[in-house]
């Protein structure tokens, strides 16, 4: 297990802590919406001051977000608060945000943080529900990040393709300057010698004359198919 896995664990790990020490005070229970406050402010401040440290501010956004969620729900009536369905929408942001086994142990830690308040039925299933509800955060937030990866891998091959696009357009353009300079000037060059050439048989054998028409006959095919070459790229 990776340094990251326990800096998780343990901010979240702090979280269940520093709610259980804050509402057994009553000096500082009286301050939990302050706090709450305080905390959706540090929250912002974190996205602003931490935009390119994913792994830092995802770390202190499970922090904040477990707070918050952990003081009101318990300040609220703790199990037989109105808001402990929030715990439920936490569970599956942490299963998107960390690896399946620290969301485990933390739904493990908030089972015995609510377990001296089981009263009656009613409290052991709103418990039970905290660690069913776990393989359906799990599974979805799998399905969440294969998601995001065929997308990323989707950005890949649009960027790959783009890069093509360019490249086959840098190649017809060359073609093309190729075609029009090199390819075209050679080929008039070999026909104005050949017939220059053929314009005086007098001095030249017959195997010369041959093929020196041959020449002439092969530069004019290639020069056709030279211009055909360039309408396909221009077309």
């Amino acid at each position: 297990m990776s340094a990251q896995f326990f800096i998780h664990l343990a901010f979240l790990l702090a979280a269940i802590l520093l709610t259980f020490v804050w509402t057994q005070s009553p000096v500082l229970s009286a301050f939990t919406l302050q706090l709450v406050a305080i905390l959706i402010i540090l929250y912002f401040l974190n996205r602003f001051w931490q935009k390119k440290k994913f792994g830092v501010t995802m770390a202190i956004d499970g922090l904040i977000f477990t707070l918050v969620s952990l003081l009101l729900v318990a300040e609220t009536g703790g199990l037989d608060s109105p808001l402990f369905f929030i715990l439920y929408i936490l569970l599956f942001g942490l299963a998107l945000l960390y690896e399946p086994l620290i969301t485990l142990l933390f739904s493990l830690a908030l089972s015995f943080f609510f377990y001296p308040q089981i009263e009656n039925i009613a409290n052991l299933v709103q418990i039970i529900g905290l660690l069913l509800i776990m393989p359906i955060a799990l599974f979805f937030g799998r399905q969440y990040l294969k998601l995001l990866e065929e997308e990323q891998k989707i950005r890949i091959l649009e960027i790959k393709k783009k890069s093509l696009e360019k490249e086959v357009t840098h190649q017809e353009s060359k073609t093309l300057l190729w075609l029009n300079l090199s390819f075209k000037d050679h080929l008039s060059k070999i026909l104005d010698i050949s017939s220059n050439m053929l314009a005086d048989l007098s001095h030249l054998t017959e195997r010369q004359r041959e093929g020196l028409k041959e020449i002439r006959h092969s530069a004019k095919r290639l020069l056709k198919l030279g211009d055909k070459l360039k309408e396909e790229i221009e077309g």
